[in-house]
């Protein structure tokens, strides 16, 4: 692995990495407004996000404070019939995006591991690990669409809501966005190509294998290896 390789995964790395600690650690993927449904001048503001969300109530302009509540996969069961595919679409986006921290900081340990041997070996060591991340940030990359797209359907569900007067996205489904999947897709490509047997390098001396053979053949083709002399 060259050293602009090497340096390159790492920076990468810790930029998503961080992105996706962040997204994922803050209540702030889906956000909405709500009615009550006996006292119409009382309104809720909730936020979900993968780890845990947060709601308070409003009256006359004022809210009060903010309370916390955790993911519990055990709320599905307690709900009402008609908020079921809601809970479960919620269930379903959370798992995913703490499945994606996890693969993320497991990987991101791999790069720091495989960038020490690197150089107290002087590139002898740390190829493996380097392939190893790879296969990790390549499944949190596919999973990541997994998880913003039962965000998405979450939004959807809420905001056709009969009390709900505003839904919308937040910053920490945006960062997720652009970190989890753009991000981590591209540090997956880098992580690859940083290896030993890269498969994105493989198959890009292939496809220059084939043109510089195709322009071989145009050049054996284009003059007669014999020329006559007599012509």
């Amino acid at each position: 692995m060259g050293c602009c390789s090497k340096w390159g995964v790492f920076v990468f790395t810790v930029l998503f990495g961080l992105g996706v600690i962040i997204s994922t650690t803050a209540p702030n993927w889906i956000g909405f407004h709500a009615n009550d449904r006996d006292d119409q001048s009382l309104s809720h503001e909730v936020n979900y996000g993968p780890f845990y969300g947060r709601s308070r109530e409003c009256r006359d302009g004022t809210c009060g404070r903010w309370t916390f509540r955790a993911i519990n996969p055990q709320d599905c069961t307690e709900v009402q019939s008609d908020l079921e595919s809601l809970c479960k679409q919620m269930d379903t986006f959370r798992g995913a995006g703490i499945t994606c921290l996890t693969l993320t900081m497991i990987g991101g340990a791999l790069v720091l591991a495989a960038t020490c041997c690197q150089v107290l070996t002087c590139g002898c060591c740390g190829n493996s690990l380097t392939c190893v991340s790879n296969v990790l940030f390549g499944l949190e990359t596919m999973l990541s669409v997994v998880a913003w797209s039962f965000a998405i359907a979450t939004q959807q569900t809420i905001k056709s809501g009969p009390n709900v007067t505003e839904s919308f996205y937040q910053w920490g489904f945006w960062l997720f966005l652009a970190s989890g999947t753009i991000l981590g897709g591209f540090t997956t490509m880098l992580a690859d190509w940083a290896a030993d047997d890269s498969c994105f390098r493989a198959i890009w001396h292939i496809i220059l294998c084939k043109r510089c053979r195709k322009k071989d053949d145009r050049d054996d083709r284009g003059e007669p290896l014999i020329q006559d002399e007599y012509a």
